[in-house]
């Protein structure tokens, strides 16, 4: 159903490109000759026939690990998508290299390429020069860093300068840059008294674990 599906969601949006540029003002000369309905509809009920079970779609499983997934695509955003290792034999002409055949359940095979035709499939796949693969969010966003760095410098300098040994109103004057026992009001010290806690704590803490678990 789903390589069905993605088939048909594909060959929609590939149509609705090729007719928007055959329309435009610079129309690519290789697309023209799908000006002619018949030869767009006569192109793609072909790929449908030739395809008949749909499009392969390789959906991996969901990646829980987040170390092990920030991993993979470091591992891969500034690598060429072929190892060394998987090219098994090379002559003048010829590129013999080994891949994983998902339609044989992921069993290695050996497939020869003409050199140039190798070279071809092979550097579609290189980035441009400073094209962006890794994309940054939350306070490191190519959007909002420079907004955010010296708030981020400031109070990661003053962090470094905390020490243990120091009590509660000790270091939060530090963080804070004020005193949080003056009253912002009159300026006054203030005396702590006492605290209330209706609830305790642990109990609080009990008791959300047990809605997250089975709520």
């Amino acid at each position: 159903m789903l390589h069905k599906r993605y088939q048909a969601l594909l060959i929609e949006h590939l149509k609705k490109h090729i007719k928007k540029n055959i329309n435009s003002d610079n129309p690519d000369e290789d697309l023209l000759i799908f000006s002619d309905s018949n030869v767009l509809k006569a192109f793609f009920d072909d790929l449908k026939s030739e395809y008949n079970n749909g499009f392969y779609v390789n959906v991996s499983e969901e990646r829980k690990d987040l170390k092990a997934t920030v991993g993979y695509i470091g591992r891969y955003a500034r690598r060429p998508p072929l190892s060394e290792v998987r090219i098994k034999d090379y002559t003048i002409d010829y590129v013999t290299f080994e891949y994983k055949d998902y339609y044989a359940d992921g069993a290695k095979t050996l497939y020869t390429l003409k050199t140039f035709d190798f070279i071809e499939k092979l550097i579609r796949h290189i980035p441009p020069h400073y094209f962006n693969v890794i994309r940054h969010y939350g306070i490191i966003a190519s959007r909002v860093k420079s907004k955010y760095k010296k708030l981020t410098n400031n109070l990661l300098g003053i962090l470094k300068g905390i020490s243990r040994s120091q009590n509660w109103q000790e270091r939060q004057k530090q963080y804070r840059g004020e005193d949080p026992l003056i009253c912002k009001i009159c300026k006054r010290a203030m005396t702590f008294v006492s605290s209330y806690t209706p609830i305790k704590l642990s109990i609080v803490k009990a008791s959300f674990k047990i809605k997250r678990t089975f709520g």
